[in-house]
């Protein structure tokens, strides 16, 4: 499993051999630039000690920092732009395991603090896997499939997250009735787990008003 090998890539970062064994060449520049950005702070942090204790002039220290935070930037949209194309190439399978895959190296990456916070992207597909878990956890108590897994894409899974955000909001503000939204649902093949658990994280602030709406809506017999 995924997680097993970025498991053992925590531990032995340097195993260059086991880890060409291991993971796929794309998985390995992934990996690559991981380390890059990690070798990257550890430097920068040894520079800070020095320039605490020798450098005084204060221009010399404003070049620094923009020089860091511009190889921060490099290194962040690199490693962004990888793994947007692996986590593409893992929705087009539409299967579970691929879904696993893409928890196991959201996980890495927050683990390590890297990219997560600094795209938007990454947000909402922390909401859509926390939807993934939810509905993987009725499909094996026996309940309805994984929906989430009609989508193919990232571009997919933003479009679809802002659009349910979208509808909610509306129905916040009593501008567009709950069937509405499930036609929506209904066309892209989502779930109702999908649309609470993004009501959970967006910034809808009425929520217990929207999901009053959804359980009302839900208890006469709809979805």
């Amino acid at each position: 499993m995924i997680i097993d090998r970025i498991e053992y890539f925590i531990e032995h970062p340097e195993d260059e051999n086991s880890l060409h064994a291991m993971f796929s060449a794309e998985e390995r520049n992934i990996l690559s630039t991981i380390r890059k950005f990690e070798q990257m702070r550890s430097c920068i942090a040894e520079q800070g000690e020095i320039k605490n204790d020798k450098i005084e002039d204060g221009d010399k220290l404003t070049e620094m920092i923009f020089q860091k935070r511009e190889r921060e930037r490099g290194i962040s949209f690199q490693l962004k732009e990888q793994m947007t194309e692996h986590i593409d190439c893992l929705l087009k399978q539409g299967k579970t395991e691929a879904w696993l895959d893409i928890l196991a190296w959201y996980q890495l990456l927050k683990g390590k603090n890297l990219i997560i916070d600094r795209f938007w992207e990454f947000p909402v597909l922390a909401t859509l896997l926390k939807a993934f878990k939810k509905e993987l956890e009725l499909y094996c108590s026996g309940g309805s499939p994984i929906s989430v897994l009609s989508l193919h894409t990232m571009q997919e899974l933003t479009d679809s997250y802002f659009a349910i955000v979208f509808a909610l909001r509306r129905i916040e503000y009593d501008m567009e009735p709950m069937d509405e939204l499930w036609r929506y649902l209904m066309k892209e093949g989502l779930s109702i787990t999908v649309v609470k658990t993004v009501l959970e994280e967006a910034r809808i602030y009425d929520k217990r008003k929207v999901q009053r709406t959804i359980e009302s809506w839900m208890e006469n017999g709809n979805g």
